[in-house]
C-alpha cells in the first residue's frame, strides 16, 4: 500500500506512517529525510511497532546526519554504484562500489545501539545500515505512465529513495518466509541483520560474506568504504538468497 501523508510536516509525515502499520503494513519504507533536531527522539514511538520494521533512506548528498534514517528504530539504507554487463550480471573490471552521494555518518542525538557494538567504535549511533544500488548513474528502471516534466514510459533512476524499497522487498520476502514458518514478521531488523553479520557456523568460520557483499571502495565525501562496516554503505549490500532465509530463520 502507499500511505501518502498530506504536507512535509513531521506531524503529517508521522501520521502517514501510523496510517501503514494500522493498516497492516509489517514494513514500513520512507523515501524521505531531513537534517536532524533535538526533539527527534519524541517521535520514536512512530518507528518503535512490534512485528514492524521501518527503513529510511540515508539520504542523497553525501556524507551527513538525517533523520529519520539517524534513528536506531530504523534500517537505515545507503547507496552503491552497481556496474553491470549487457546481460545483467556484474562486471569483473569494476567491482560495486560506495556510491558518492550516500547519505550517512554519526548522528548528533542518538547513541550507538547495542546491535552496533563491535561494529563501529563512535559513542553515536552510526549510519547507514545495509545498502543498495542507488547511483542514477547505474541505477534501476521504472516505468511511469503518467507525464512527468512532458515525459512518461521508461526511466531510470536511483537516489537512496530507491535503494531503501528494494532493501525493503527483501525483508518483506524474509517475514512472509517466517509466517510460512509459522513465526511473527520481524520487529526492527537491524538486530536480526547485525547478528547474522557476525554470525559463524559451527567449525568457527564467520559468514558475513555469505549473508552481505562487502563494499570496500568508495566513499561520500567525508567517510570511505571499509571492510565489514562503514558509514557508507553500513554492512554491505544484502546477498539475497543467503539473507533472506537467513532473517526468516532468525
Amino acid at each position: 500500500m502507499l500511505a501518502v501523508a498530506s504536507s512535509a510536516s513531521i506531524a503529517n509525515l508521522t501520521a502517514a506512517i501510523d496510517v501503514a502499520v494500522t493498516a497492516g503494513a509489517t514494513v514500513v519504507s520512507m523515501s524521505w529525510g531531513g537534517s536532524e533536531f533535538s526533539s527527534e527522539a519524541s517521535y520514536e514511538s512512530h518507528l518503535k511497532k512490534a512485528g514492524v520494521t521501518f527503513l529510511a533512506s540515508s539520504g542523497d548528498n553525501g556524507a551527513g546526519a538525517s533523520w529519520p534514517a539517524a534513528s536506531p528504530s530504523v534500517v537505515s539504507v545507503g547507496g552503491t554504484s552497481l556496474y553491470l554487463d549487457a546481460n545483467g550480471n556484474q562486471t569483473s573490471a569494476k567491482p560495486e562500489v560506495a556510491w558518492s552521494g550516500s547519505g550517512g555518518g554519526f548522528s548528533g542525538y542518538f547513541s550507538r545501539p547495542a546491535y552496533q557494538n563491535g561494529w563501529q567504535g563512535n559513542s553515536q549511533r552510526a549510519f547507514p545500515d545495509v545498502s543498495m544500488v542507488a547511483d542514477p548513474n547505474t541505477g534501476v528502471a521504472v516505468y511511469d505512465s503518467t507525464s512527468y516534466n512532458g515525459q512518461k514510459g521508461w526511466f531510470q533512476v536511483g537516489g537512496t529513495s530507491a535503494s531503501a524499497p528494494m532493501c525493503a522487498a527483501v525483508i518483506a520476502l524474509a517475514d512472509e518466509q517466517r509466517k510460512t514458518g509459522g513465526k511473527t514478521s520481524l520487529t526492527g531488523s537491524d538486530t536480526a541483520l547485525y547478528a547474522i553479520a557476525g554470525s559463524t557456523d559451527n567449525s568457527g568460520p564467520a559468514l558475513y560474506g555469505d549473508f552481505f557483499f562487502d563494499v570496500t571502495a568508495g566513499n561520500n565525501g567525508g567517510f570511505s568504504a571499509t571492510p565489514k562496516y562503514d558509514e557508507v554503505t553500513g554492512l554491505g549490500t544484502p546477498a539475497t538468497v543467503y539473507l533472506v532465509p537467513g532473517l526468516a530463520a532468525w
